[in-house]
């Protein structure tokens, strides 16, 4: 295991320059700062378009971010002598880097939070919750509709600025602040549960979570304001307890899942676990516990419980009816991908024909990593792929699901070849990549090309199982 051994002088030098740049992104931050640099370096010297206000609210996202990571940063290196720089640690190390160097560019080109770019989902989420708990006009589940409820309830000024209108949310800077902030709360249980998950030292520990923090799939969910950071946090601790011999604590686990079925619905697949430990009686507690905090929201409906779900019923059938399975529409499913190749070999009629092949395949070869394997993170490549893959609607940030086997391969003590190229392309879709800086970077790292390293890693793990498999066969054979 490699160490990087920091001495008395290194330290002093990095605490100084990292110091400084934290001092120059608080002073950033502030409003007499923001007007010097607009005026002299960005008007007189870049002769840049656009009000003052435009370019202050990046400035602010610049400030804020810088700040907080070079403040983490000088507290890790005050606190550490050396640093063992094992997988999870390079991994963490590779994002944080790639975050510094296409943060600027990623924030000129799309992620301007708080301006008026019309893609938060809370946006929608507020103006259907203002008279009912159910949108009518999206598919997220009654459970996520009660927390929205209670958000627009909750935070002080939204009524009375009339946040309830989807262009006077998307513009508002005081609404994109509410969500930055419930973003916050929301994500903090997933740093702390892949802080406990990932082994290592505190220090390893803590620099995995904040690169987690950074990924961008994360980062994905945040601009989208989307409830599948809390879902994925559920996830996380279903796992982290379900196997845990205390009852009340197994019992936690099984709400925590069906928490997560509340949020979002696929997450279901992650119940194959308490299936394959033979426990049907968790199985059918936490199947009970699902559809209850699934079906309560409509309980508080002021029409009722049949027509709330009599709007949800007729909401999910009529957004997929209407869904256009293009090459946008769905991201990183199957059914994006099976396009993109009847496209590319000009045969777009013979995708209801193909897709069906490929989804058997597909479940096929879950369900053999499923039942076959003995490695633990592909059993849990096979269900956070499934909830990727699987779901006809499937946007970027439910890559975040492959945080759940990426801290499982990481944590494996003895790996092969097979296991560190899965790290390789994990990283391809954890790293802040900014992906249309030249031809070839949009070519190799384009955010629509996620598809391409998970059936990579997909592809790893199946052959690895095989060979596994084959080897074990062997033995076995020899031995007789």
């Amino acid at each position: 295991m490699l160490q990087i051994e920091i001495n008395s002088k290194q330290k002093k030098l990095l605490l100084t320059l990292i110091g400084i740049f934290f001092v120059c992104s608080v002073l950033l931050m502030t409003l007499f700062v923001q007007k010097l640099v607009y005026d002299i370096v960005l008007v007189k010297l870049g002769h840049v378009k656009g009000q003052f206000e435009y370019w202050r609210e990046i400035m602010l996202n610049f400030s804020f971010t810088f700040a907080v990571l070079s403040g983490f940063f000088l507290l890790i290196i005050s606190k550490v002598q050396k640093l063992e720089l094992k997988s999870s640690t390079v991994f963490a190390l590779a994002v944080f880097l790639s975050f510094a160097l296409a943060q600027p560019l990623f924030m000129f080109d799309r992620w301007q939070t708080g301006l008026a770019d019309g893609v938060y989902d809370f946006g929608d989420m507020f103006k259907a919750s203002a008279a009912s708990i159910n949108m009518g006009e999206d598919i997220c589940p009654p459970s996520s509709m009660l927390i929205y409820q209670i958000m627009r309830n909750t935070f002080p000024g939204i009524a009375q600025d009339g946040l309830g209108d989807y262009q006077t949310m998307t513009s508002s800077l005081k609404a994109g602040y509410y969500i930055q902030l419930y973003f916050l709360f929301s994500v903090a249980p997933l740093l702390i549960l892949s802080y406990f998950a990932i082994s290592g030292t505190k220090i390893q520990k803590a620099l995995f979570a904040a690169a987690i923090l950074l990924s961008r799939p994360i980062m994905i969910g945040f601009e989208r304001g989307n409830s599948i950071i809390s879902a994925l946090a559920f996830v996380m601790l279903f796992l982290l307890c379900y196997k845990s011999k205390d009852p009340l604590i197994h019992e936690i686990a099984l709400l925590a899942l069906a928490c997560a079925f509340a949020l979002k619905i696929y997450t279901a697949v992650f119940g194959v676990l308490l299936l394959k430990e033979k426990n049907i009686k968790s199985a059918v507690r936490c199947a009970v516990y699902a559809v209850f905090l699934f079906v309560f929201p409509a309980f508080c409906h002021r029409t009722g419980f049949i027509e709330s779900f009599k709007l949800y019923i007729d909401a999910l059938s009529g957004y997929m009816a209407n869904l256009d399975f293009g090459i946008e529409a769905a991201q990183l499913s199957l059914k994006r991908i099976v396009t993109l190749l009847t496209l590319a070999l000009n045969i777009p009629d013979a995708l209801n024909v193909l897709y069906p092949i490929f989804m058997i395949l597909l479940v096929a070869a879950f369900a053999y990593l499923v039942i076959v394997s003995k490695k633990e993170w592909h059993i849990l490549l096979a269900l956070s792929l499934a909830t990727i893959m699987i779901p006809s609607l499937s946007w970027p940030y439910t890559a975040s699901f492959l945080l759940i086997p990426l801290i499982s391969l990481l944590n494996e003590k003895q790996k092969n070849k097979a296991d560190y190229i899965s790290i390789l392309l994990l990283l391809w879709i954890f790293m802040f990549i900014y992906y249309d800086i030249s031809s070839i970077s949009r070519a190799i790292f384009k955010l629509n090309n996620w598809w391409i390293p998970m059936c990579l890693v997909l592809a790893a793990a199946l052959i690895d199982t095989f060979l596994s498999t084959k080897s074990s066969l062997a033995k076995i054979i020899k031995k007789e």
